[in-house]
């Protein structure tokens, strides 16, 4: 390869002076500036949150990207429905390479998430999201500042049984079982007319349970709530119910008045 040729593929990678001498002579526009380019890899973007499966219309839409295992690079994020109309979107970096991402859907459409790194589309993307309409009336299922678990007592889906056991162990290791705003799990099967069953189904937008519920708002299936446990958005939501139940002012309060609260448990038990 010749030096010129060497120069111009050294100036495409890096971007650092390279001095070229030759039996002691000064190559010609010596030093050359080199563009150096950070390794990167998108397929190590990891992108998760329930707002790249499904949302409701005139509601907060959340998910999470981690790019601090893809090298640095400029995170690009697009969301338009299915008629291409484009979705204001949100994007806030809460800690180098990590970003909470949101956006409010405005009509009930297939919506489309590209999230792009450095000029590729991640792994996945576009994401295709399932958009529902808003009820006419806001239902009042009577669970403001309450915590509730709906669930199937007589479902023969081996699944569903284990999303079960297995959002239970998820909100009893966070202690929720013990909470004065917990109420015990609710069957949507047994003891329940096909009417409150309907309005259940109707406030939630799915008939898939368990289906957990946070100061009557629906949260989501036990998939919904693994991945708002993982961006940390579950305890938000379990802490702002602490606040209303107990009518406190803040978060801190709410965890003294909850700490409280399992001591006296406890005592009672001893008893």
């Amino acid at each position: 390869m010749c030096c010129s040729s060497a120069c111009k593929l050294f100036q495409d990678l890096f971007h650092e002076p390279v001095y070229i001498e030759g039996t002691d002579v000064h190559i010609h526009k010596s030093p050359f500036n080199i563009n150096v380019r950070t390794p990167f890899n998108p397929s190590s973007v990891l992108a998760t949150g329930p707002g790249l499966m499904h949302g409701v219309v005139g509601k907060l839409s959340l998910f999470e990207v981690d790019c601090r295992a893809a090298g640095n690079g400029p995170l690009n994020i697009n969301v338009e429905d299915d008629d291409h109309n484009l979705v204001p979107v949100k994007v806030s970096e809460t800690q180098p390479n990590c970003y909470d991402v949101s956006f409010i859907p405005s009509q009930a459409l297939p919506h489309f998430v590209t999230v792009n790194y450095n000029d590729f589309n991640i792994k996945g993307s576009p994401f295709k999201v399932n958009v529902m309409a808003r009820p006419e009336k806001d239902l009042n299922l009577g669970g403001e500042g309450k915590i509730r678990v709906y669930y199937s007592t007589t479902t023969s889906s081996e699944k569903v049984r284990h999303n079960c056991r297995f959002l239970q162990t998820l909100l009893e290791r966070k202690k929720v079982h013990l909470r004065e705003d917990f109420e015990p799990w609710i069957p949507v099967d047994i003891g329940m007319d096909r009417e409150e069953r309907n309005r259940i189904f109707e406030k939630a937008g799915v008939r898939m349970t368990p289906m957990l519920f946070i100061d009557d708002q629906y949260v989501g299936n036990f998939d919904d709530v693994v991945e708002l446990d993982e961006i940390g958005e579950l305890d938000r939501l379990l802490s702002y119910c602490a606040l209303k139940y107990r009518n406190l002012k803040t978060i801190e309060e709410a965890r003294k008045a909850d700490e409280l609260f399992r001591r006296q448990q406890a005592a009672e038990l001893e008893q």
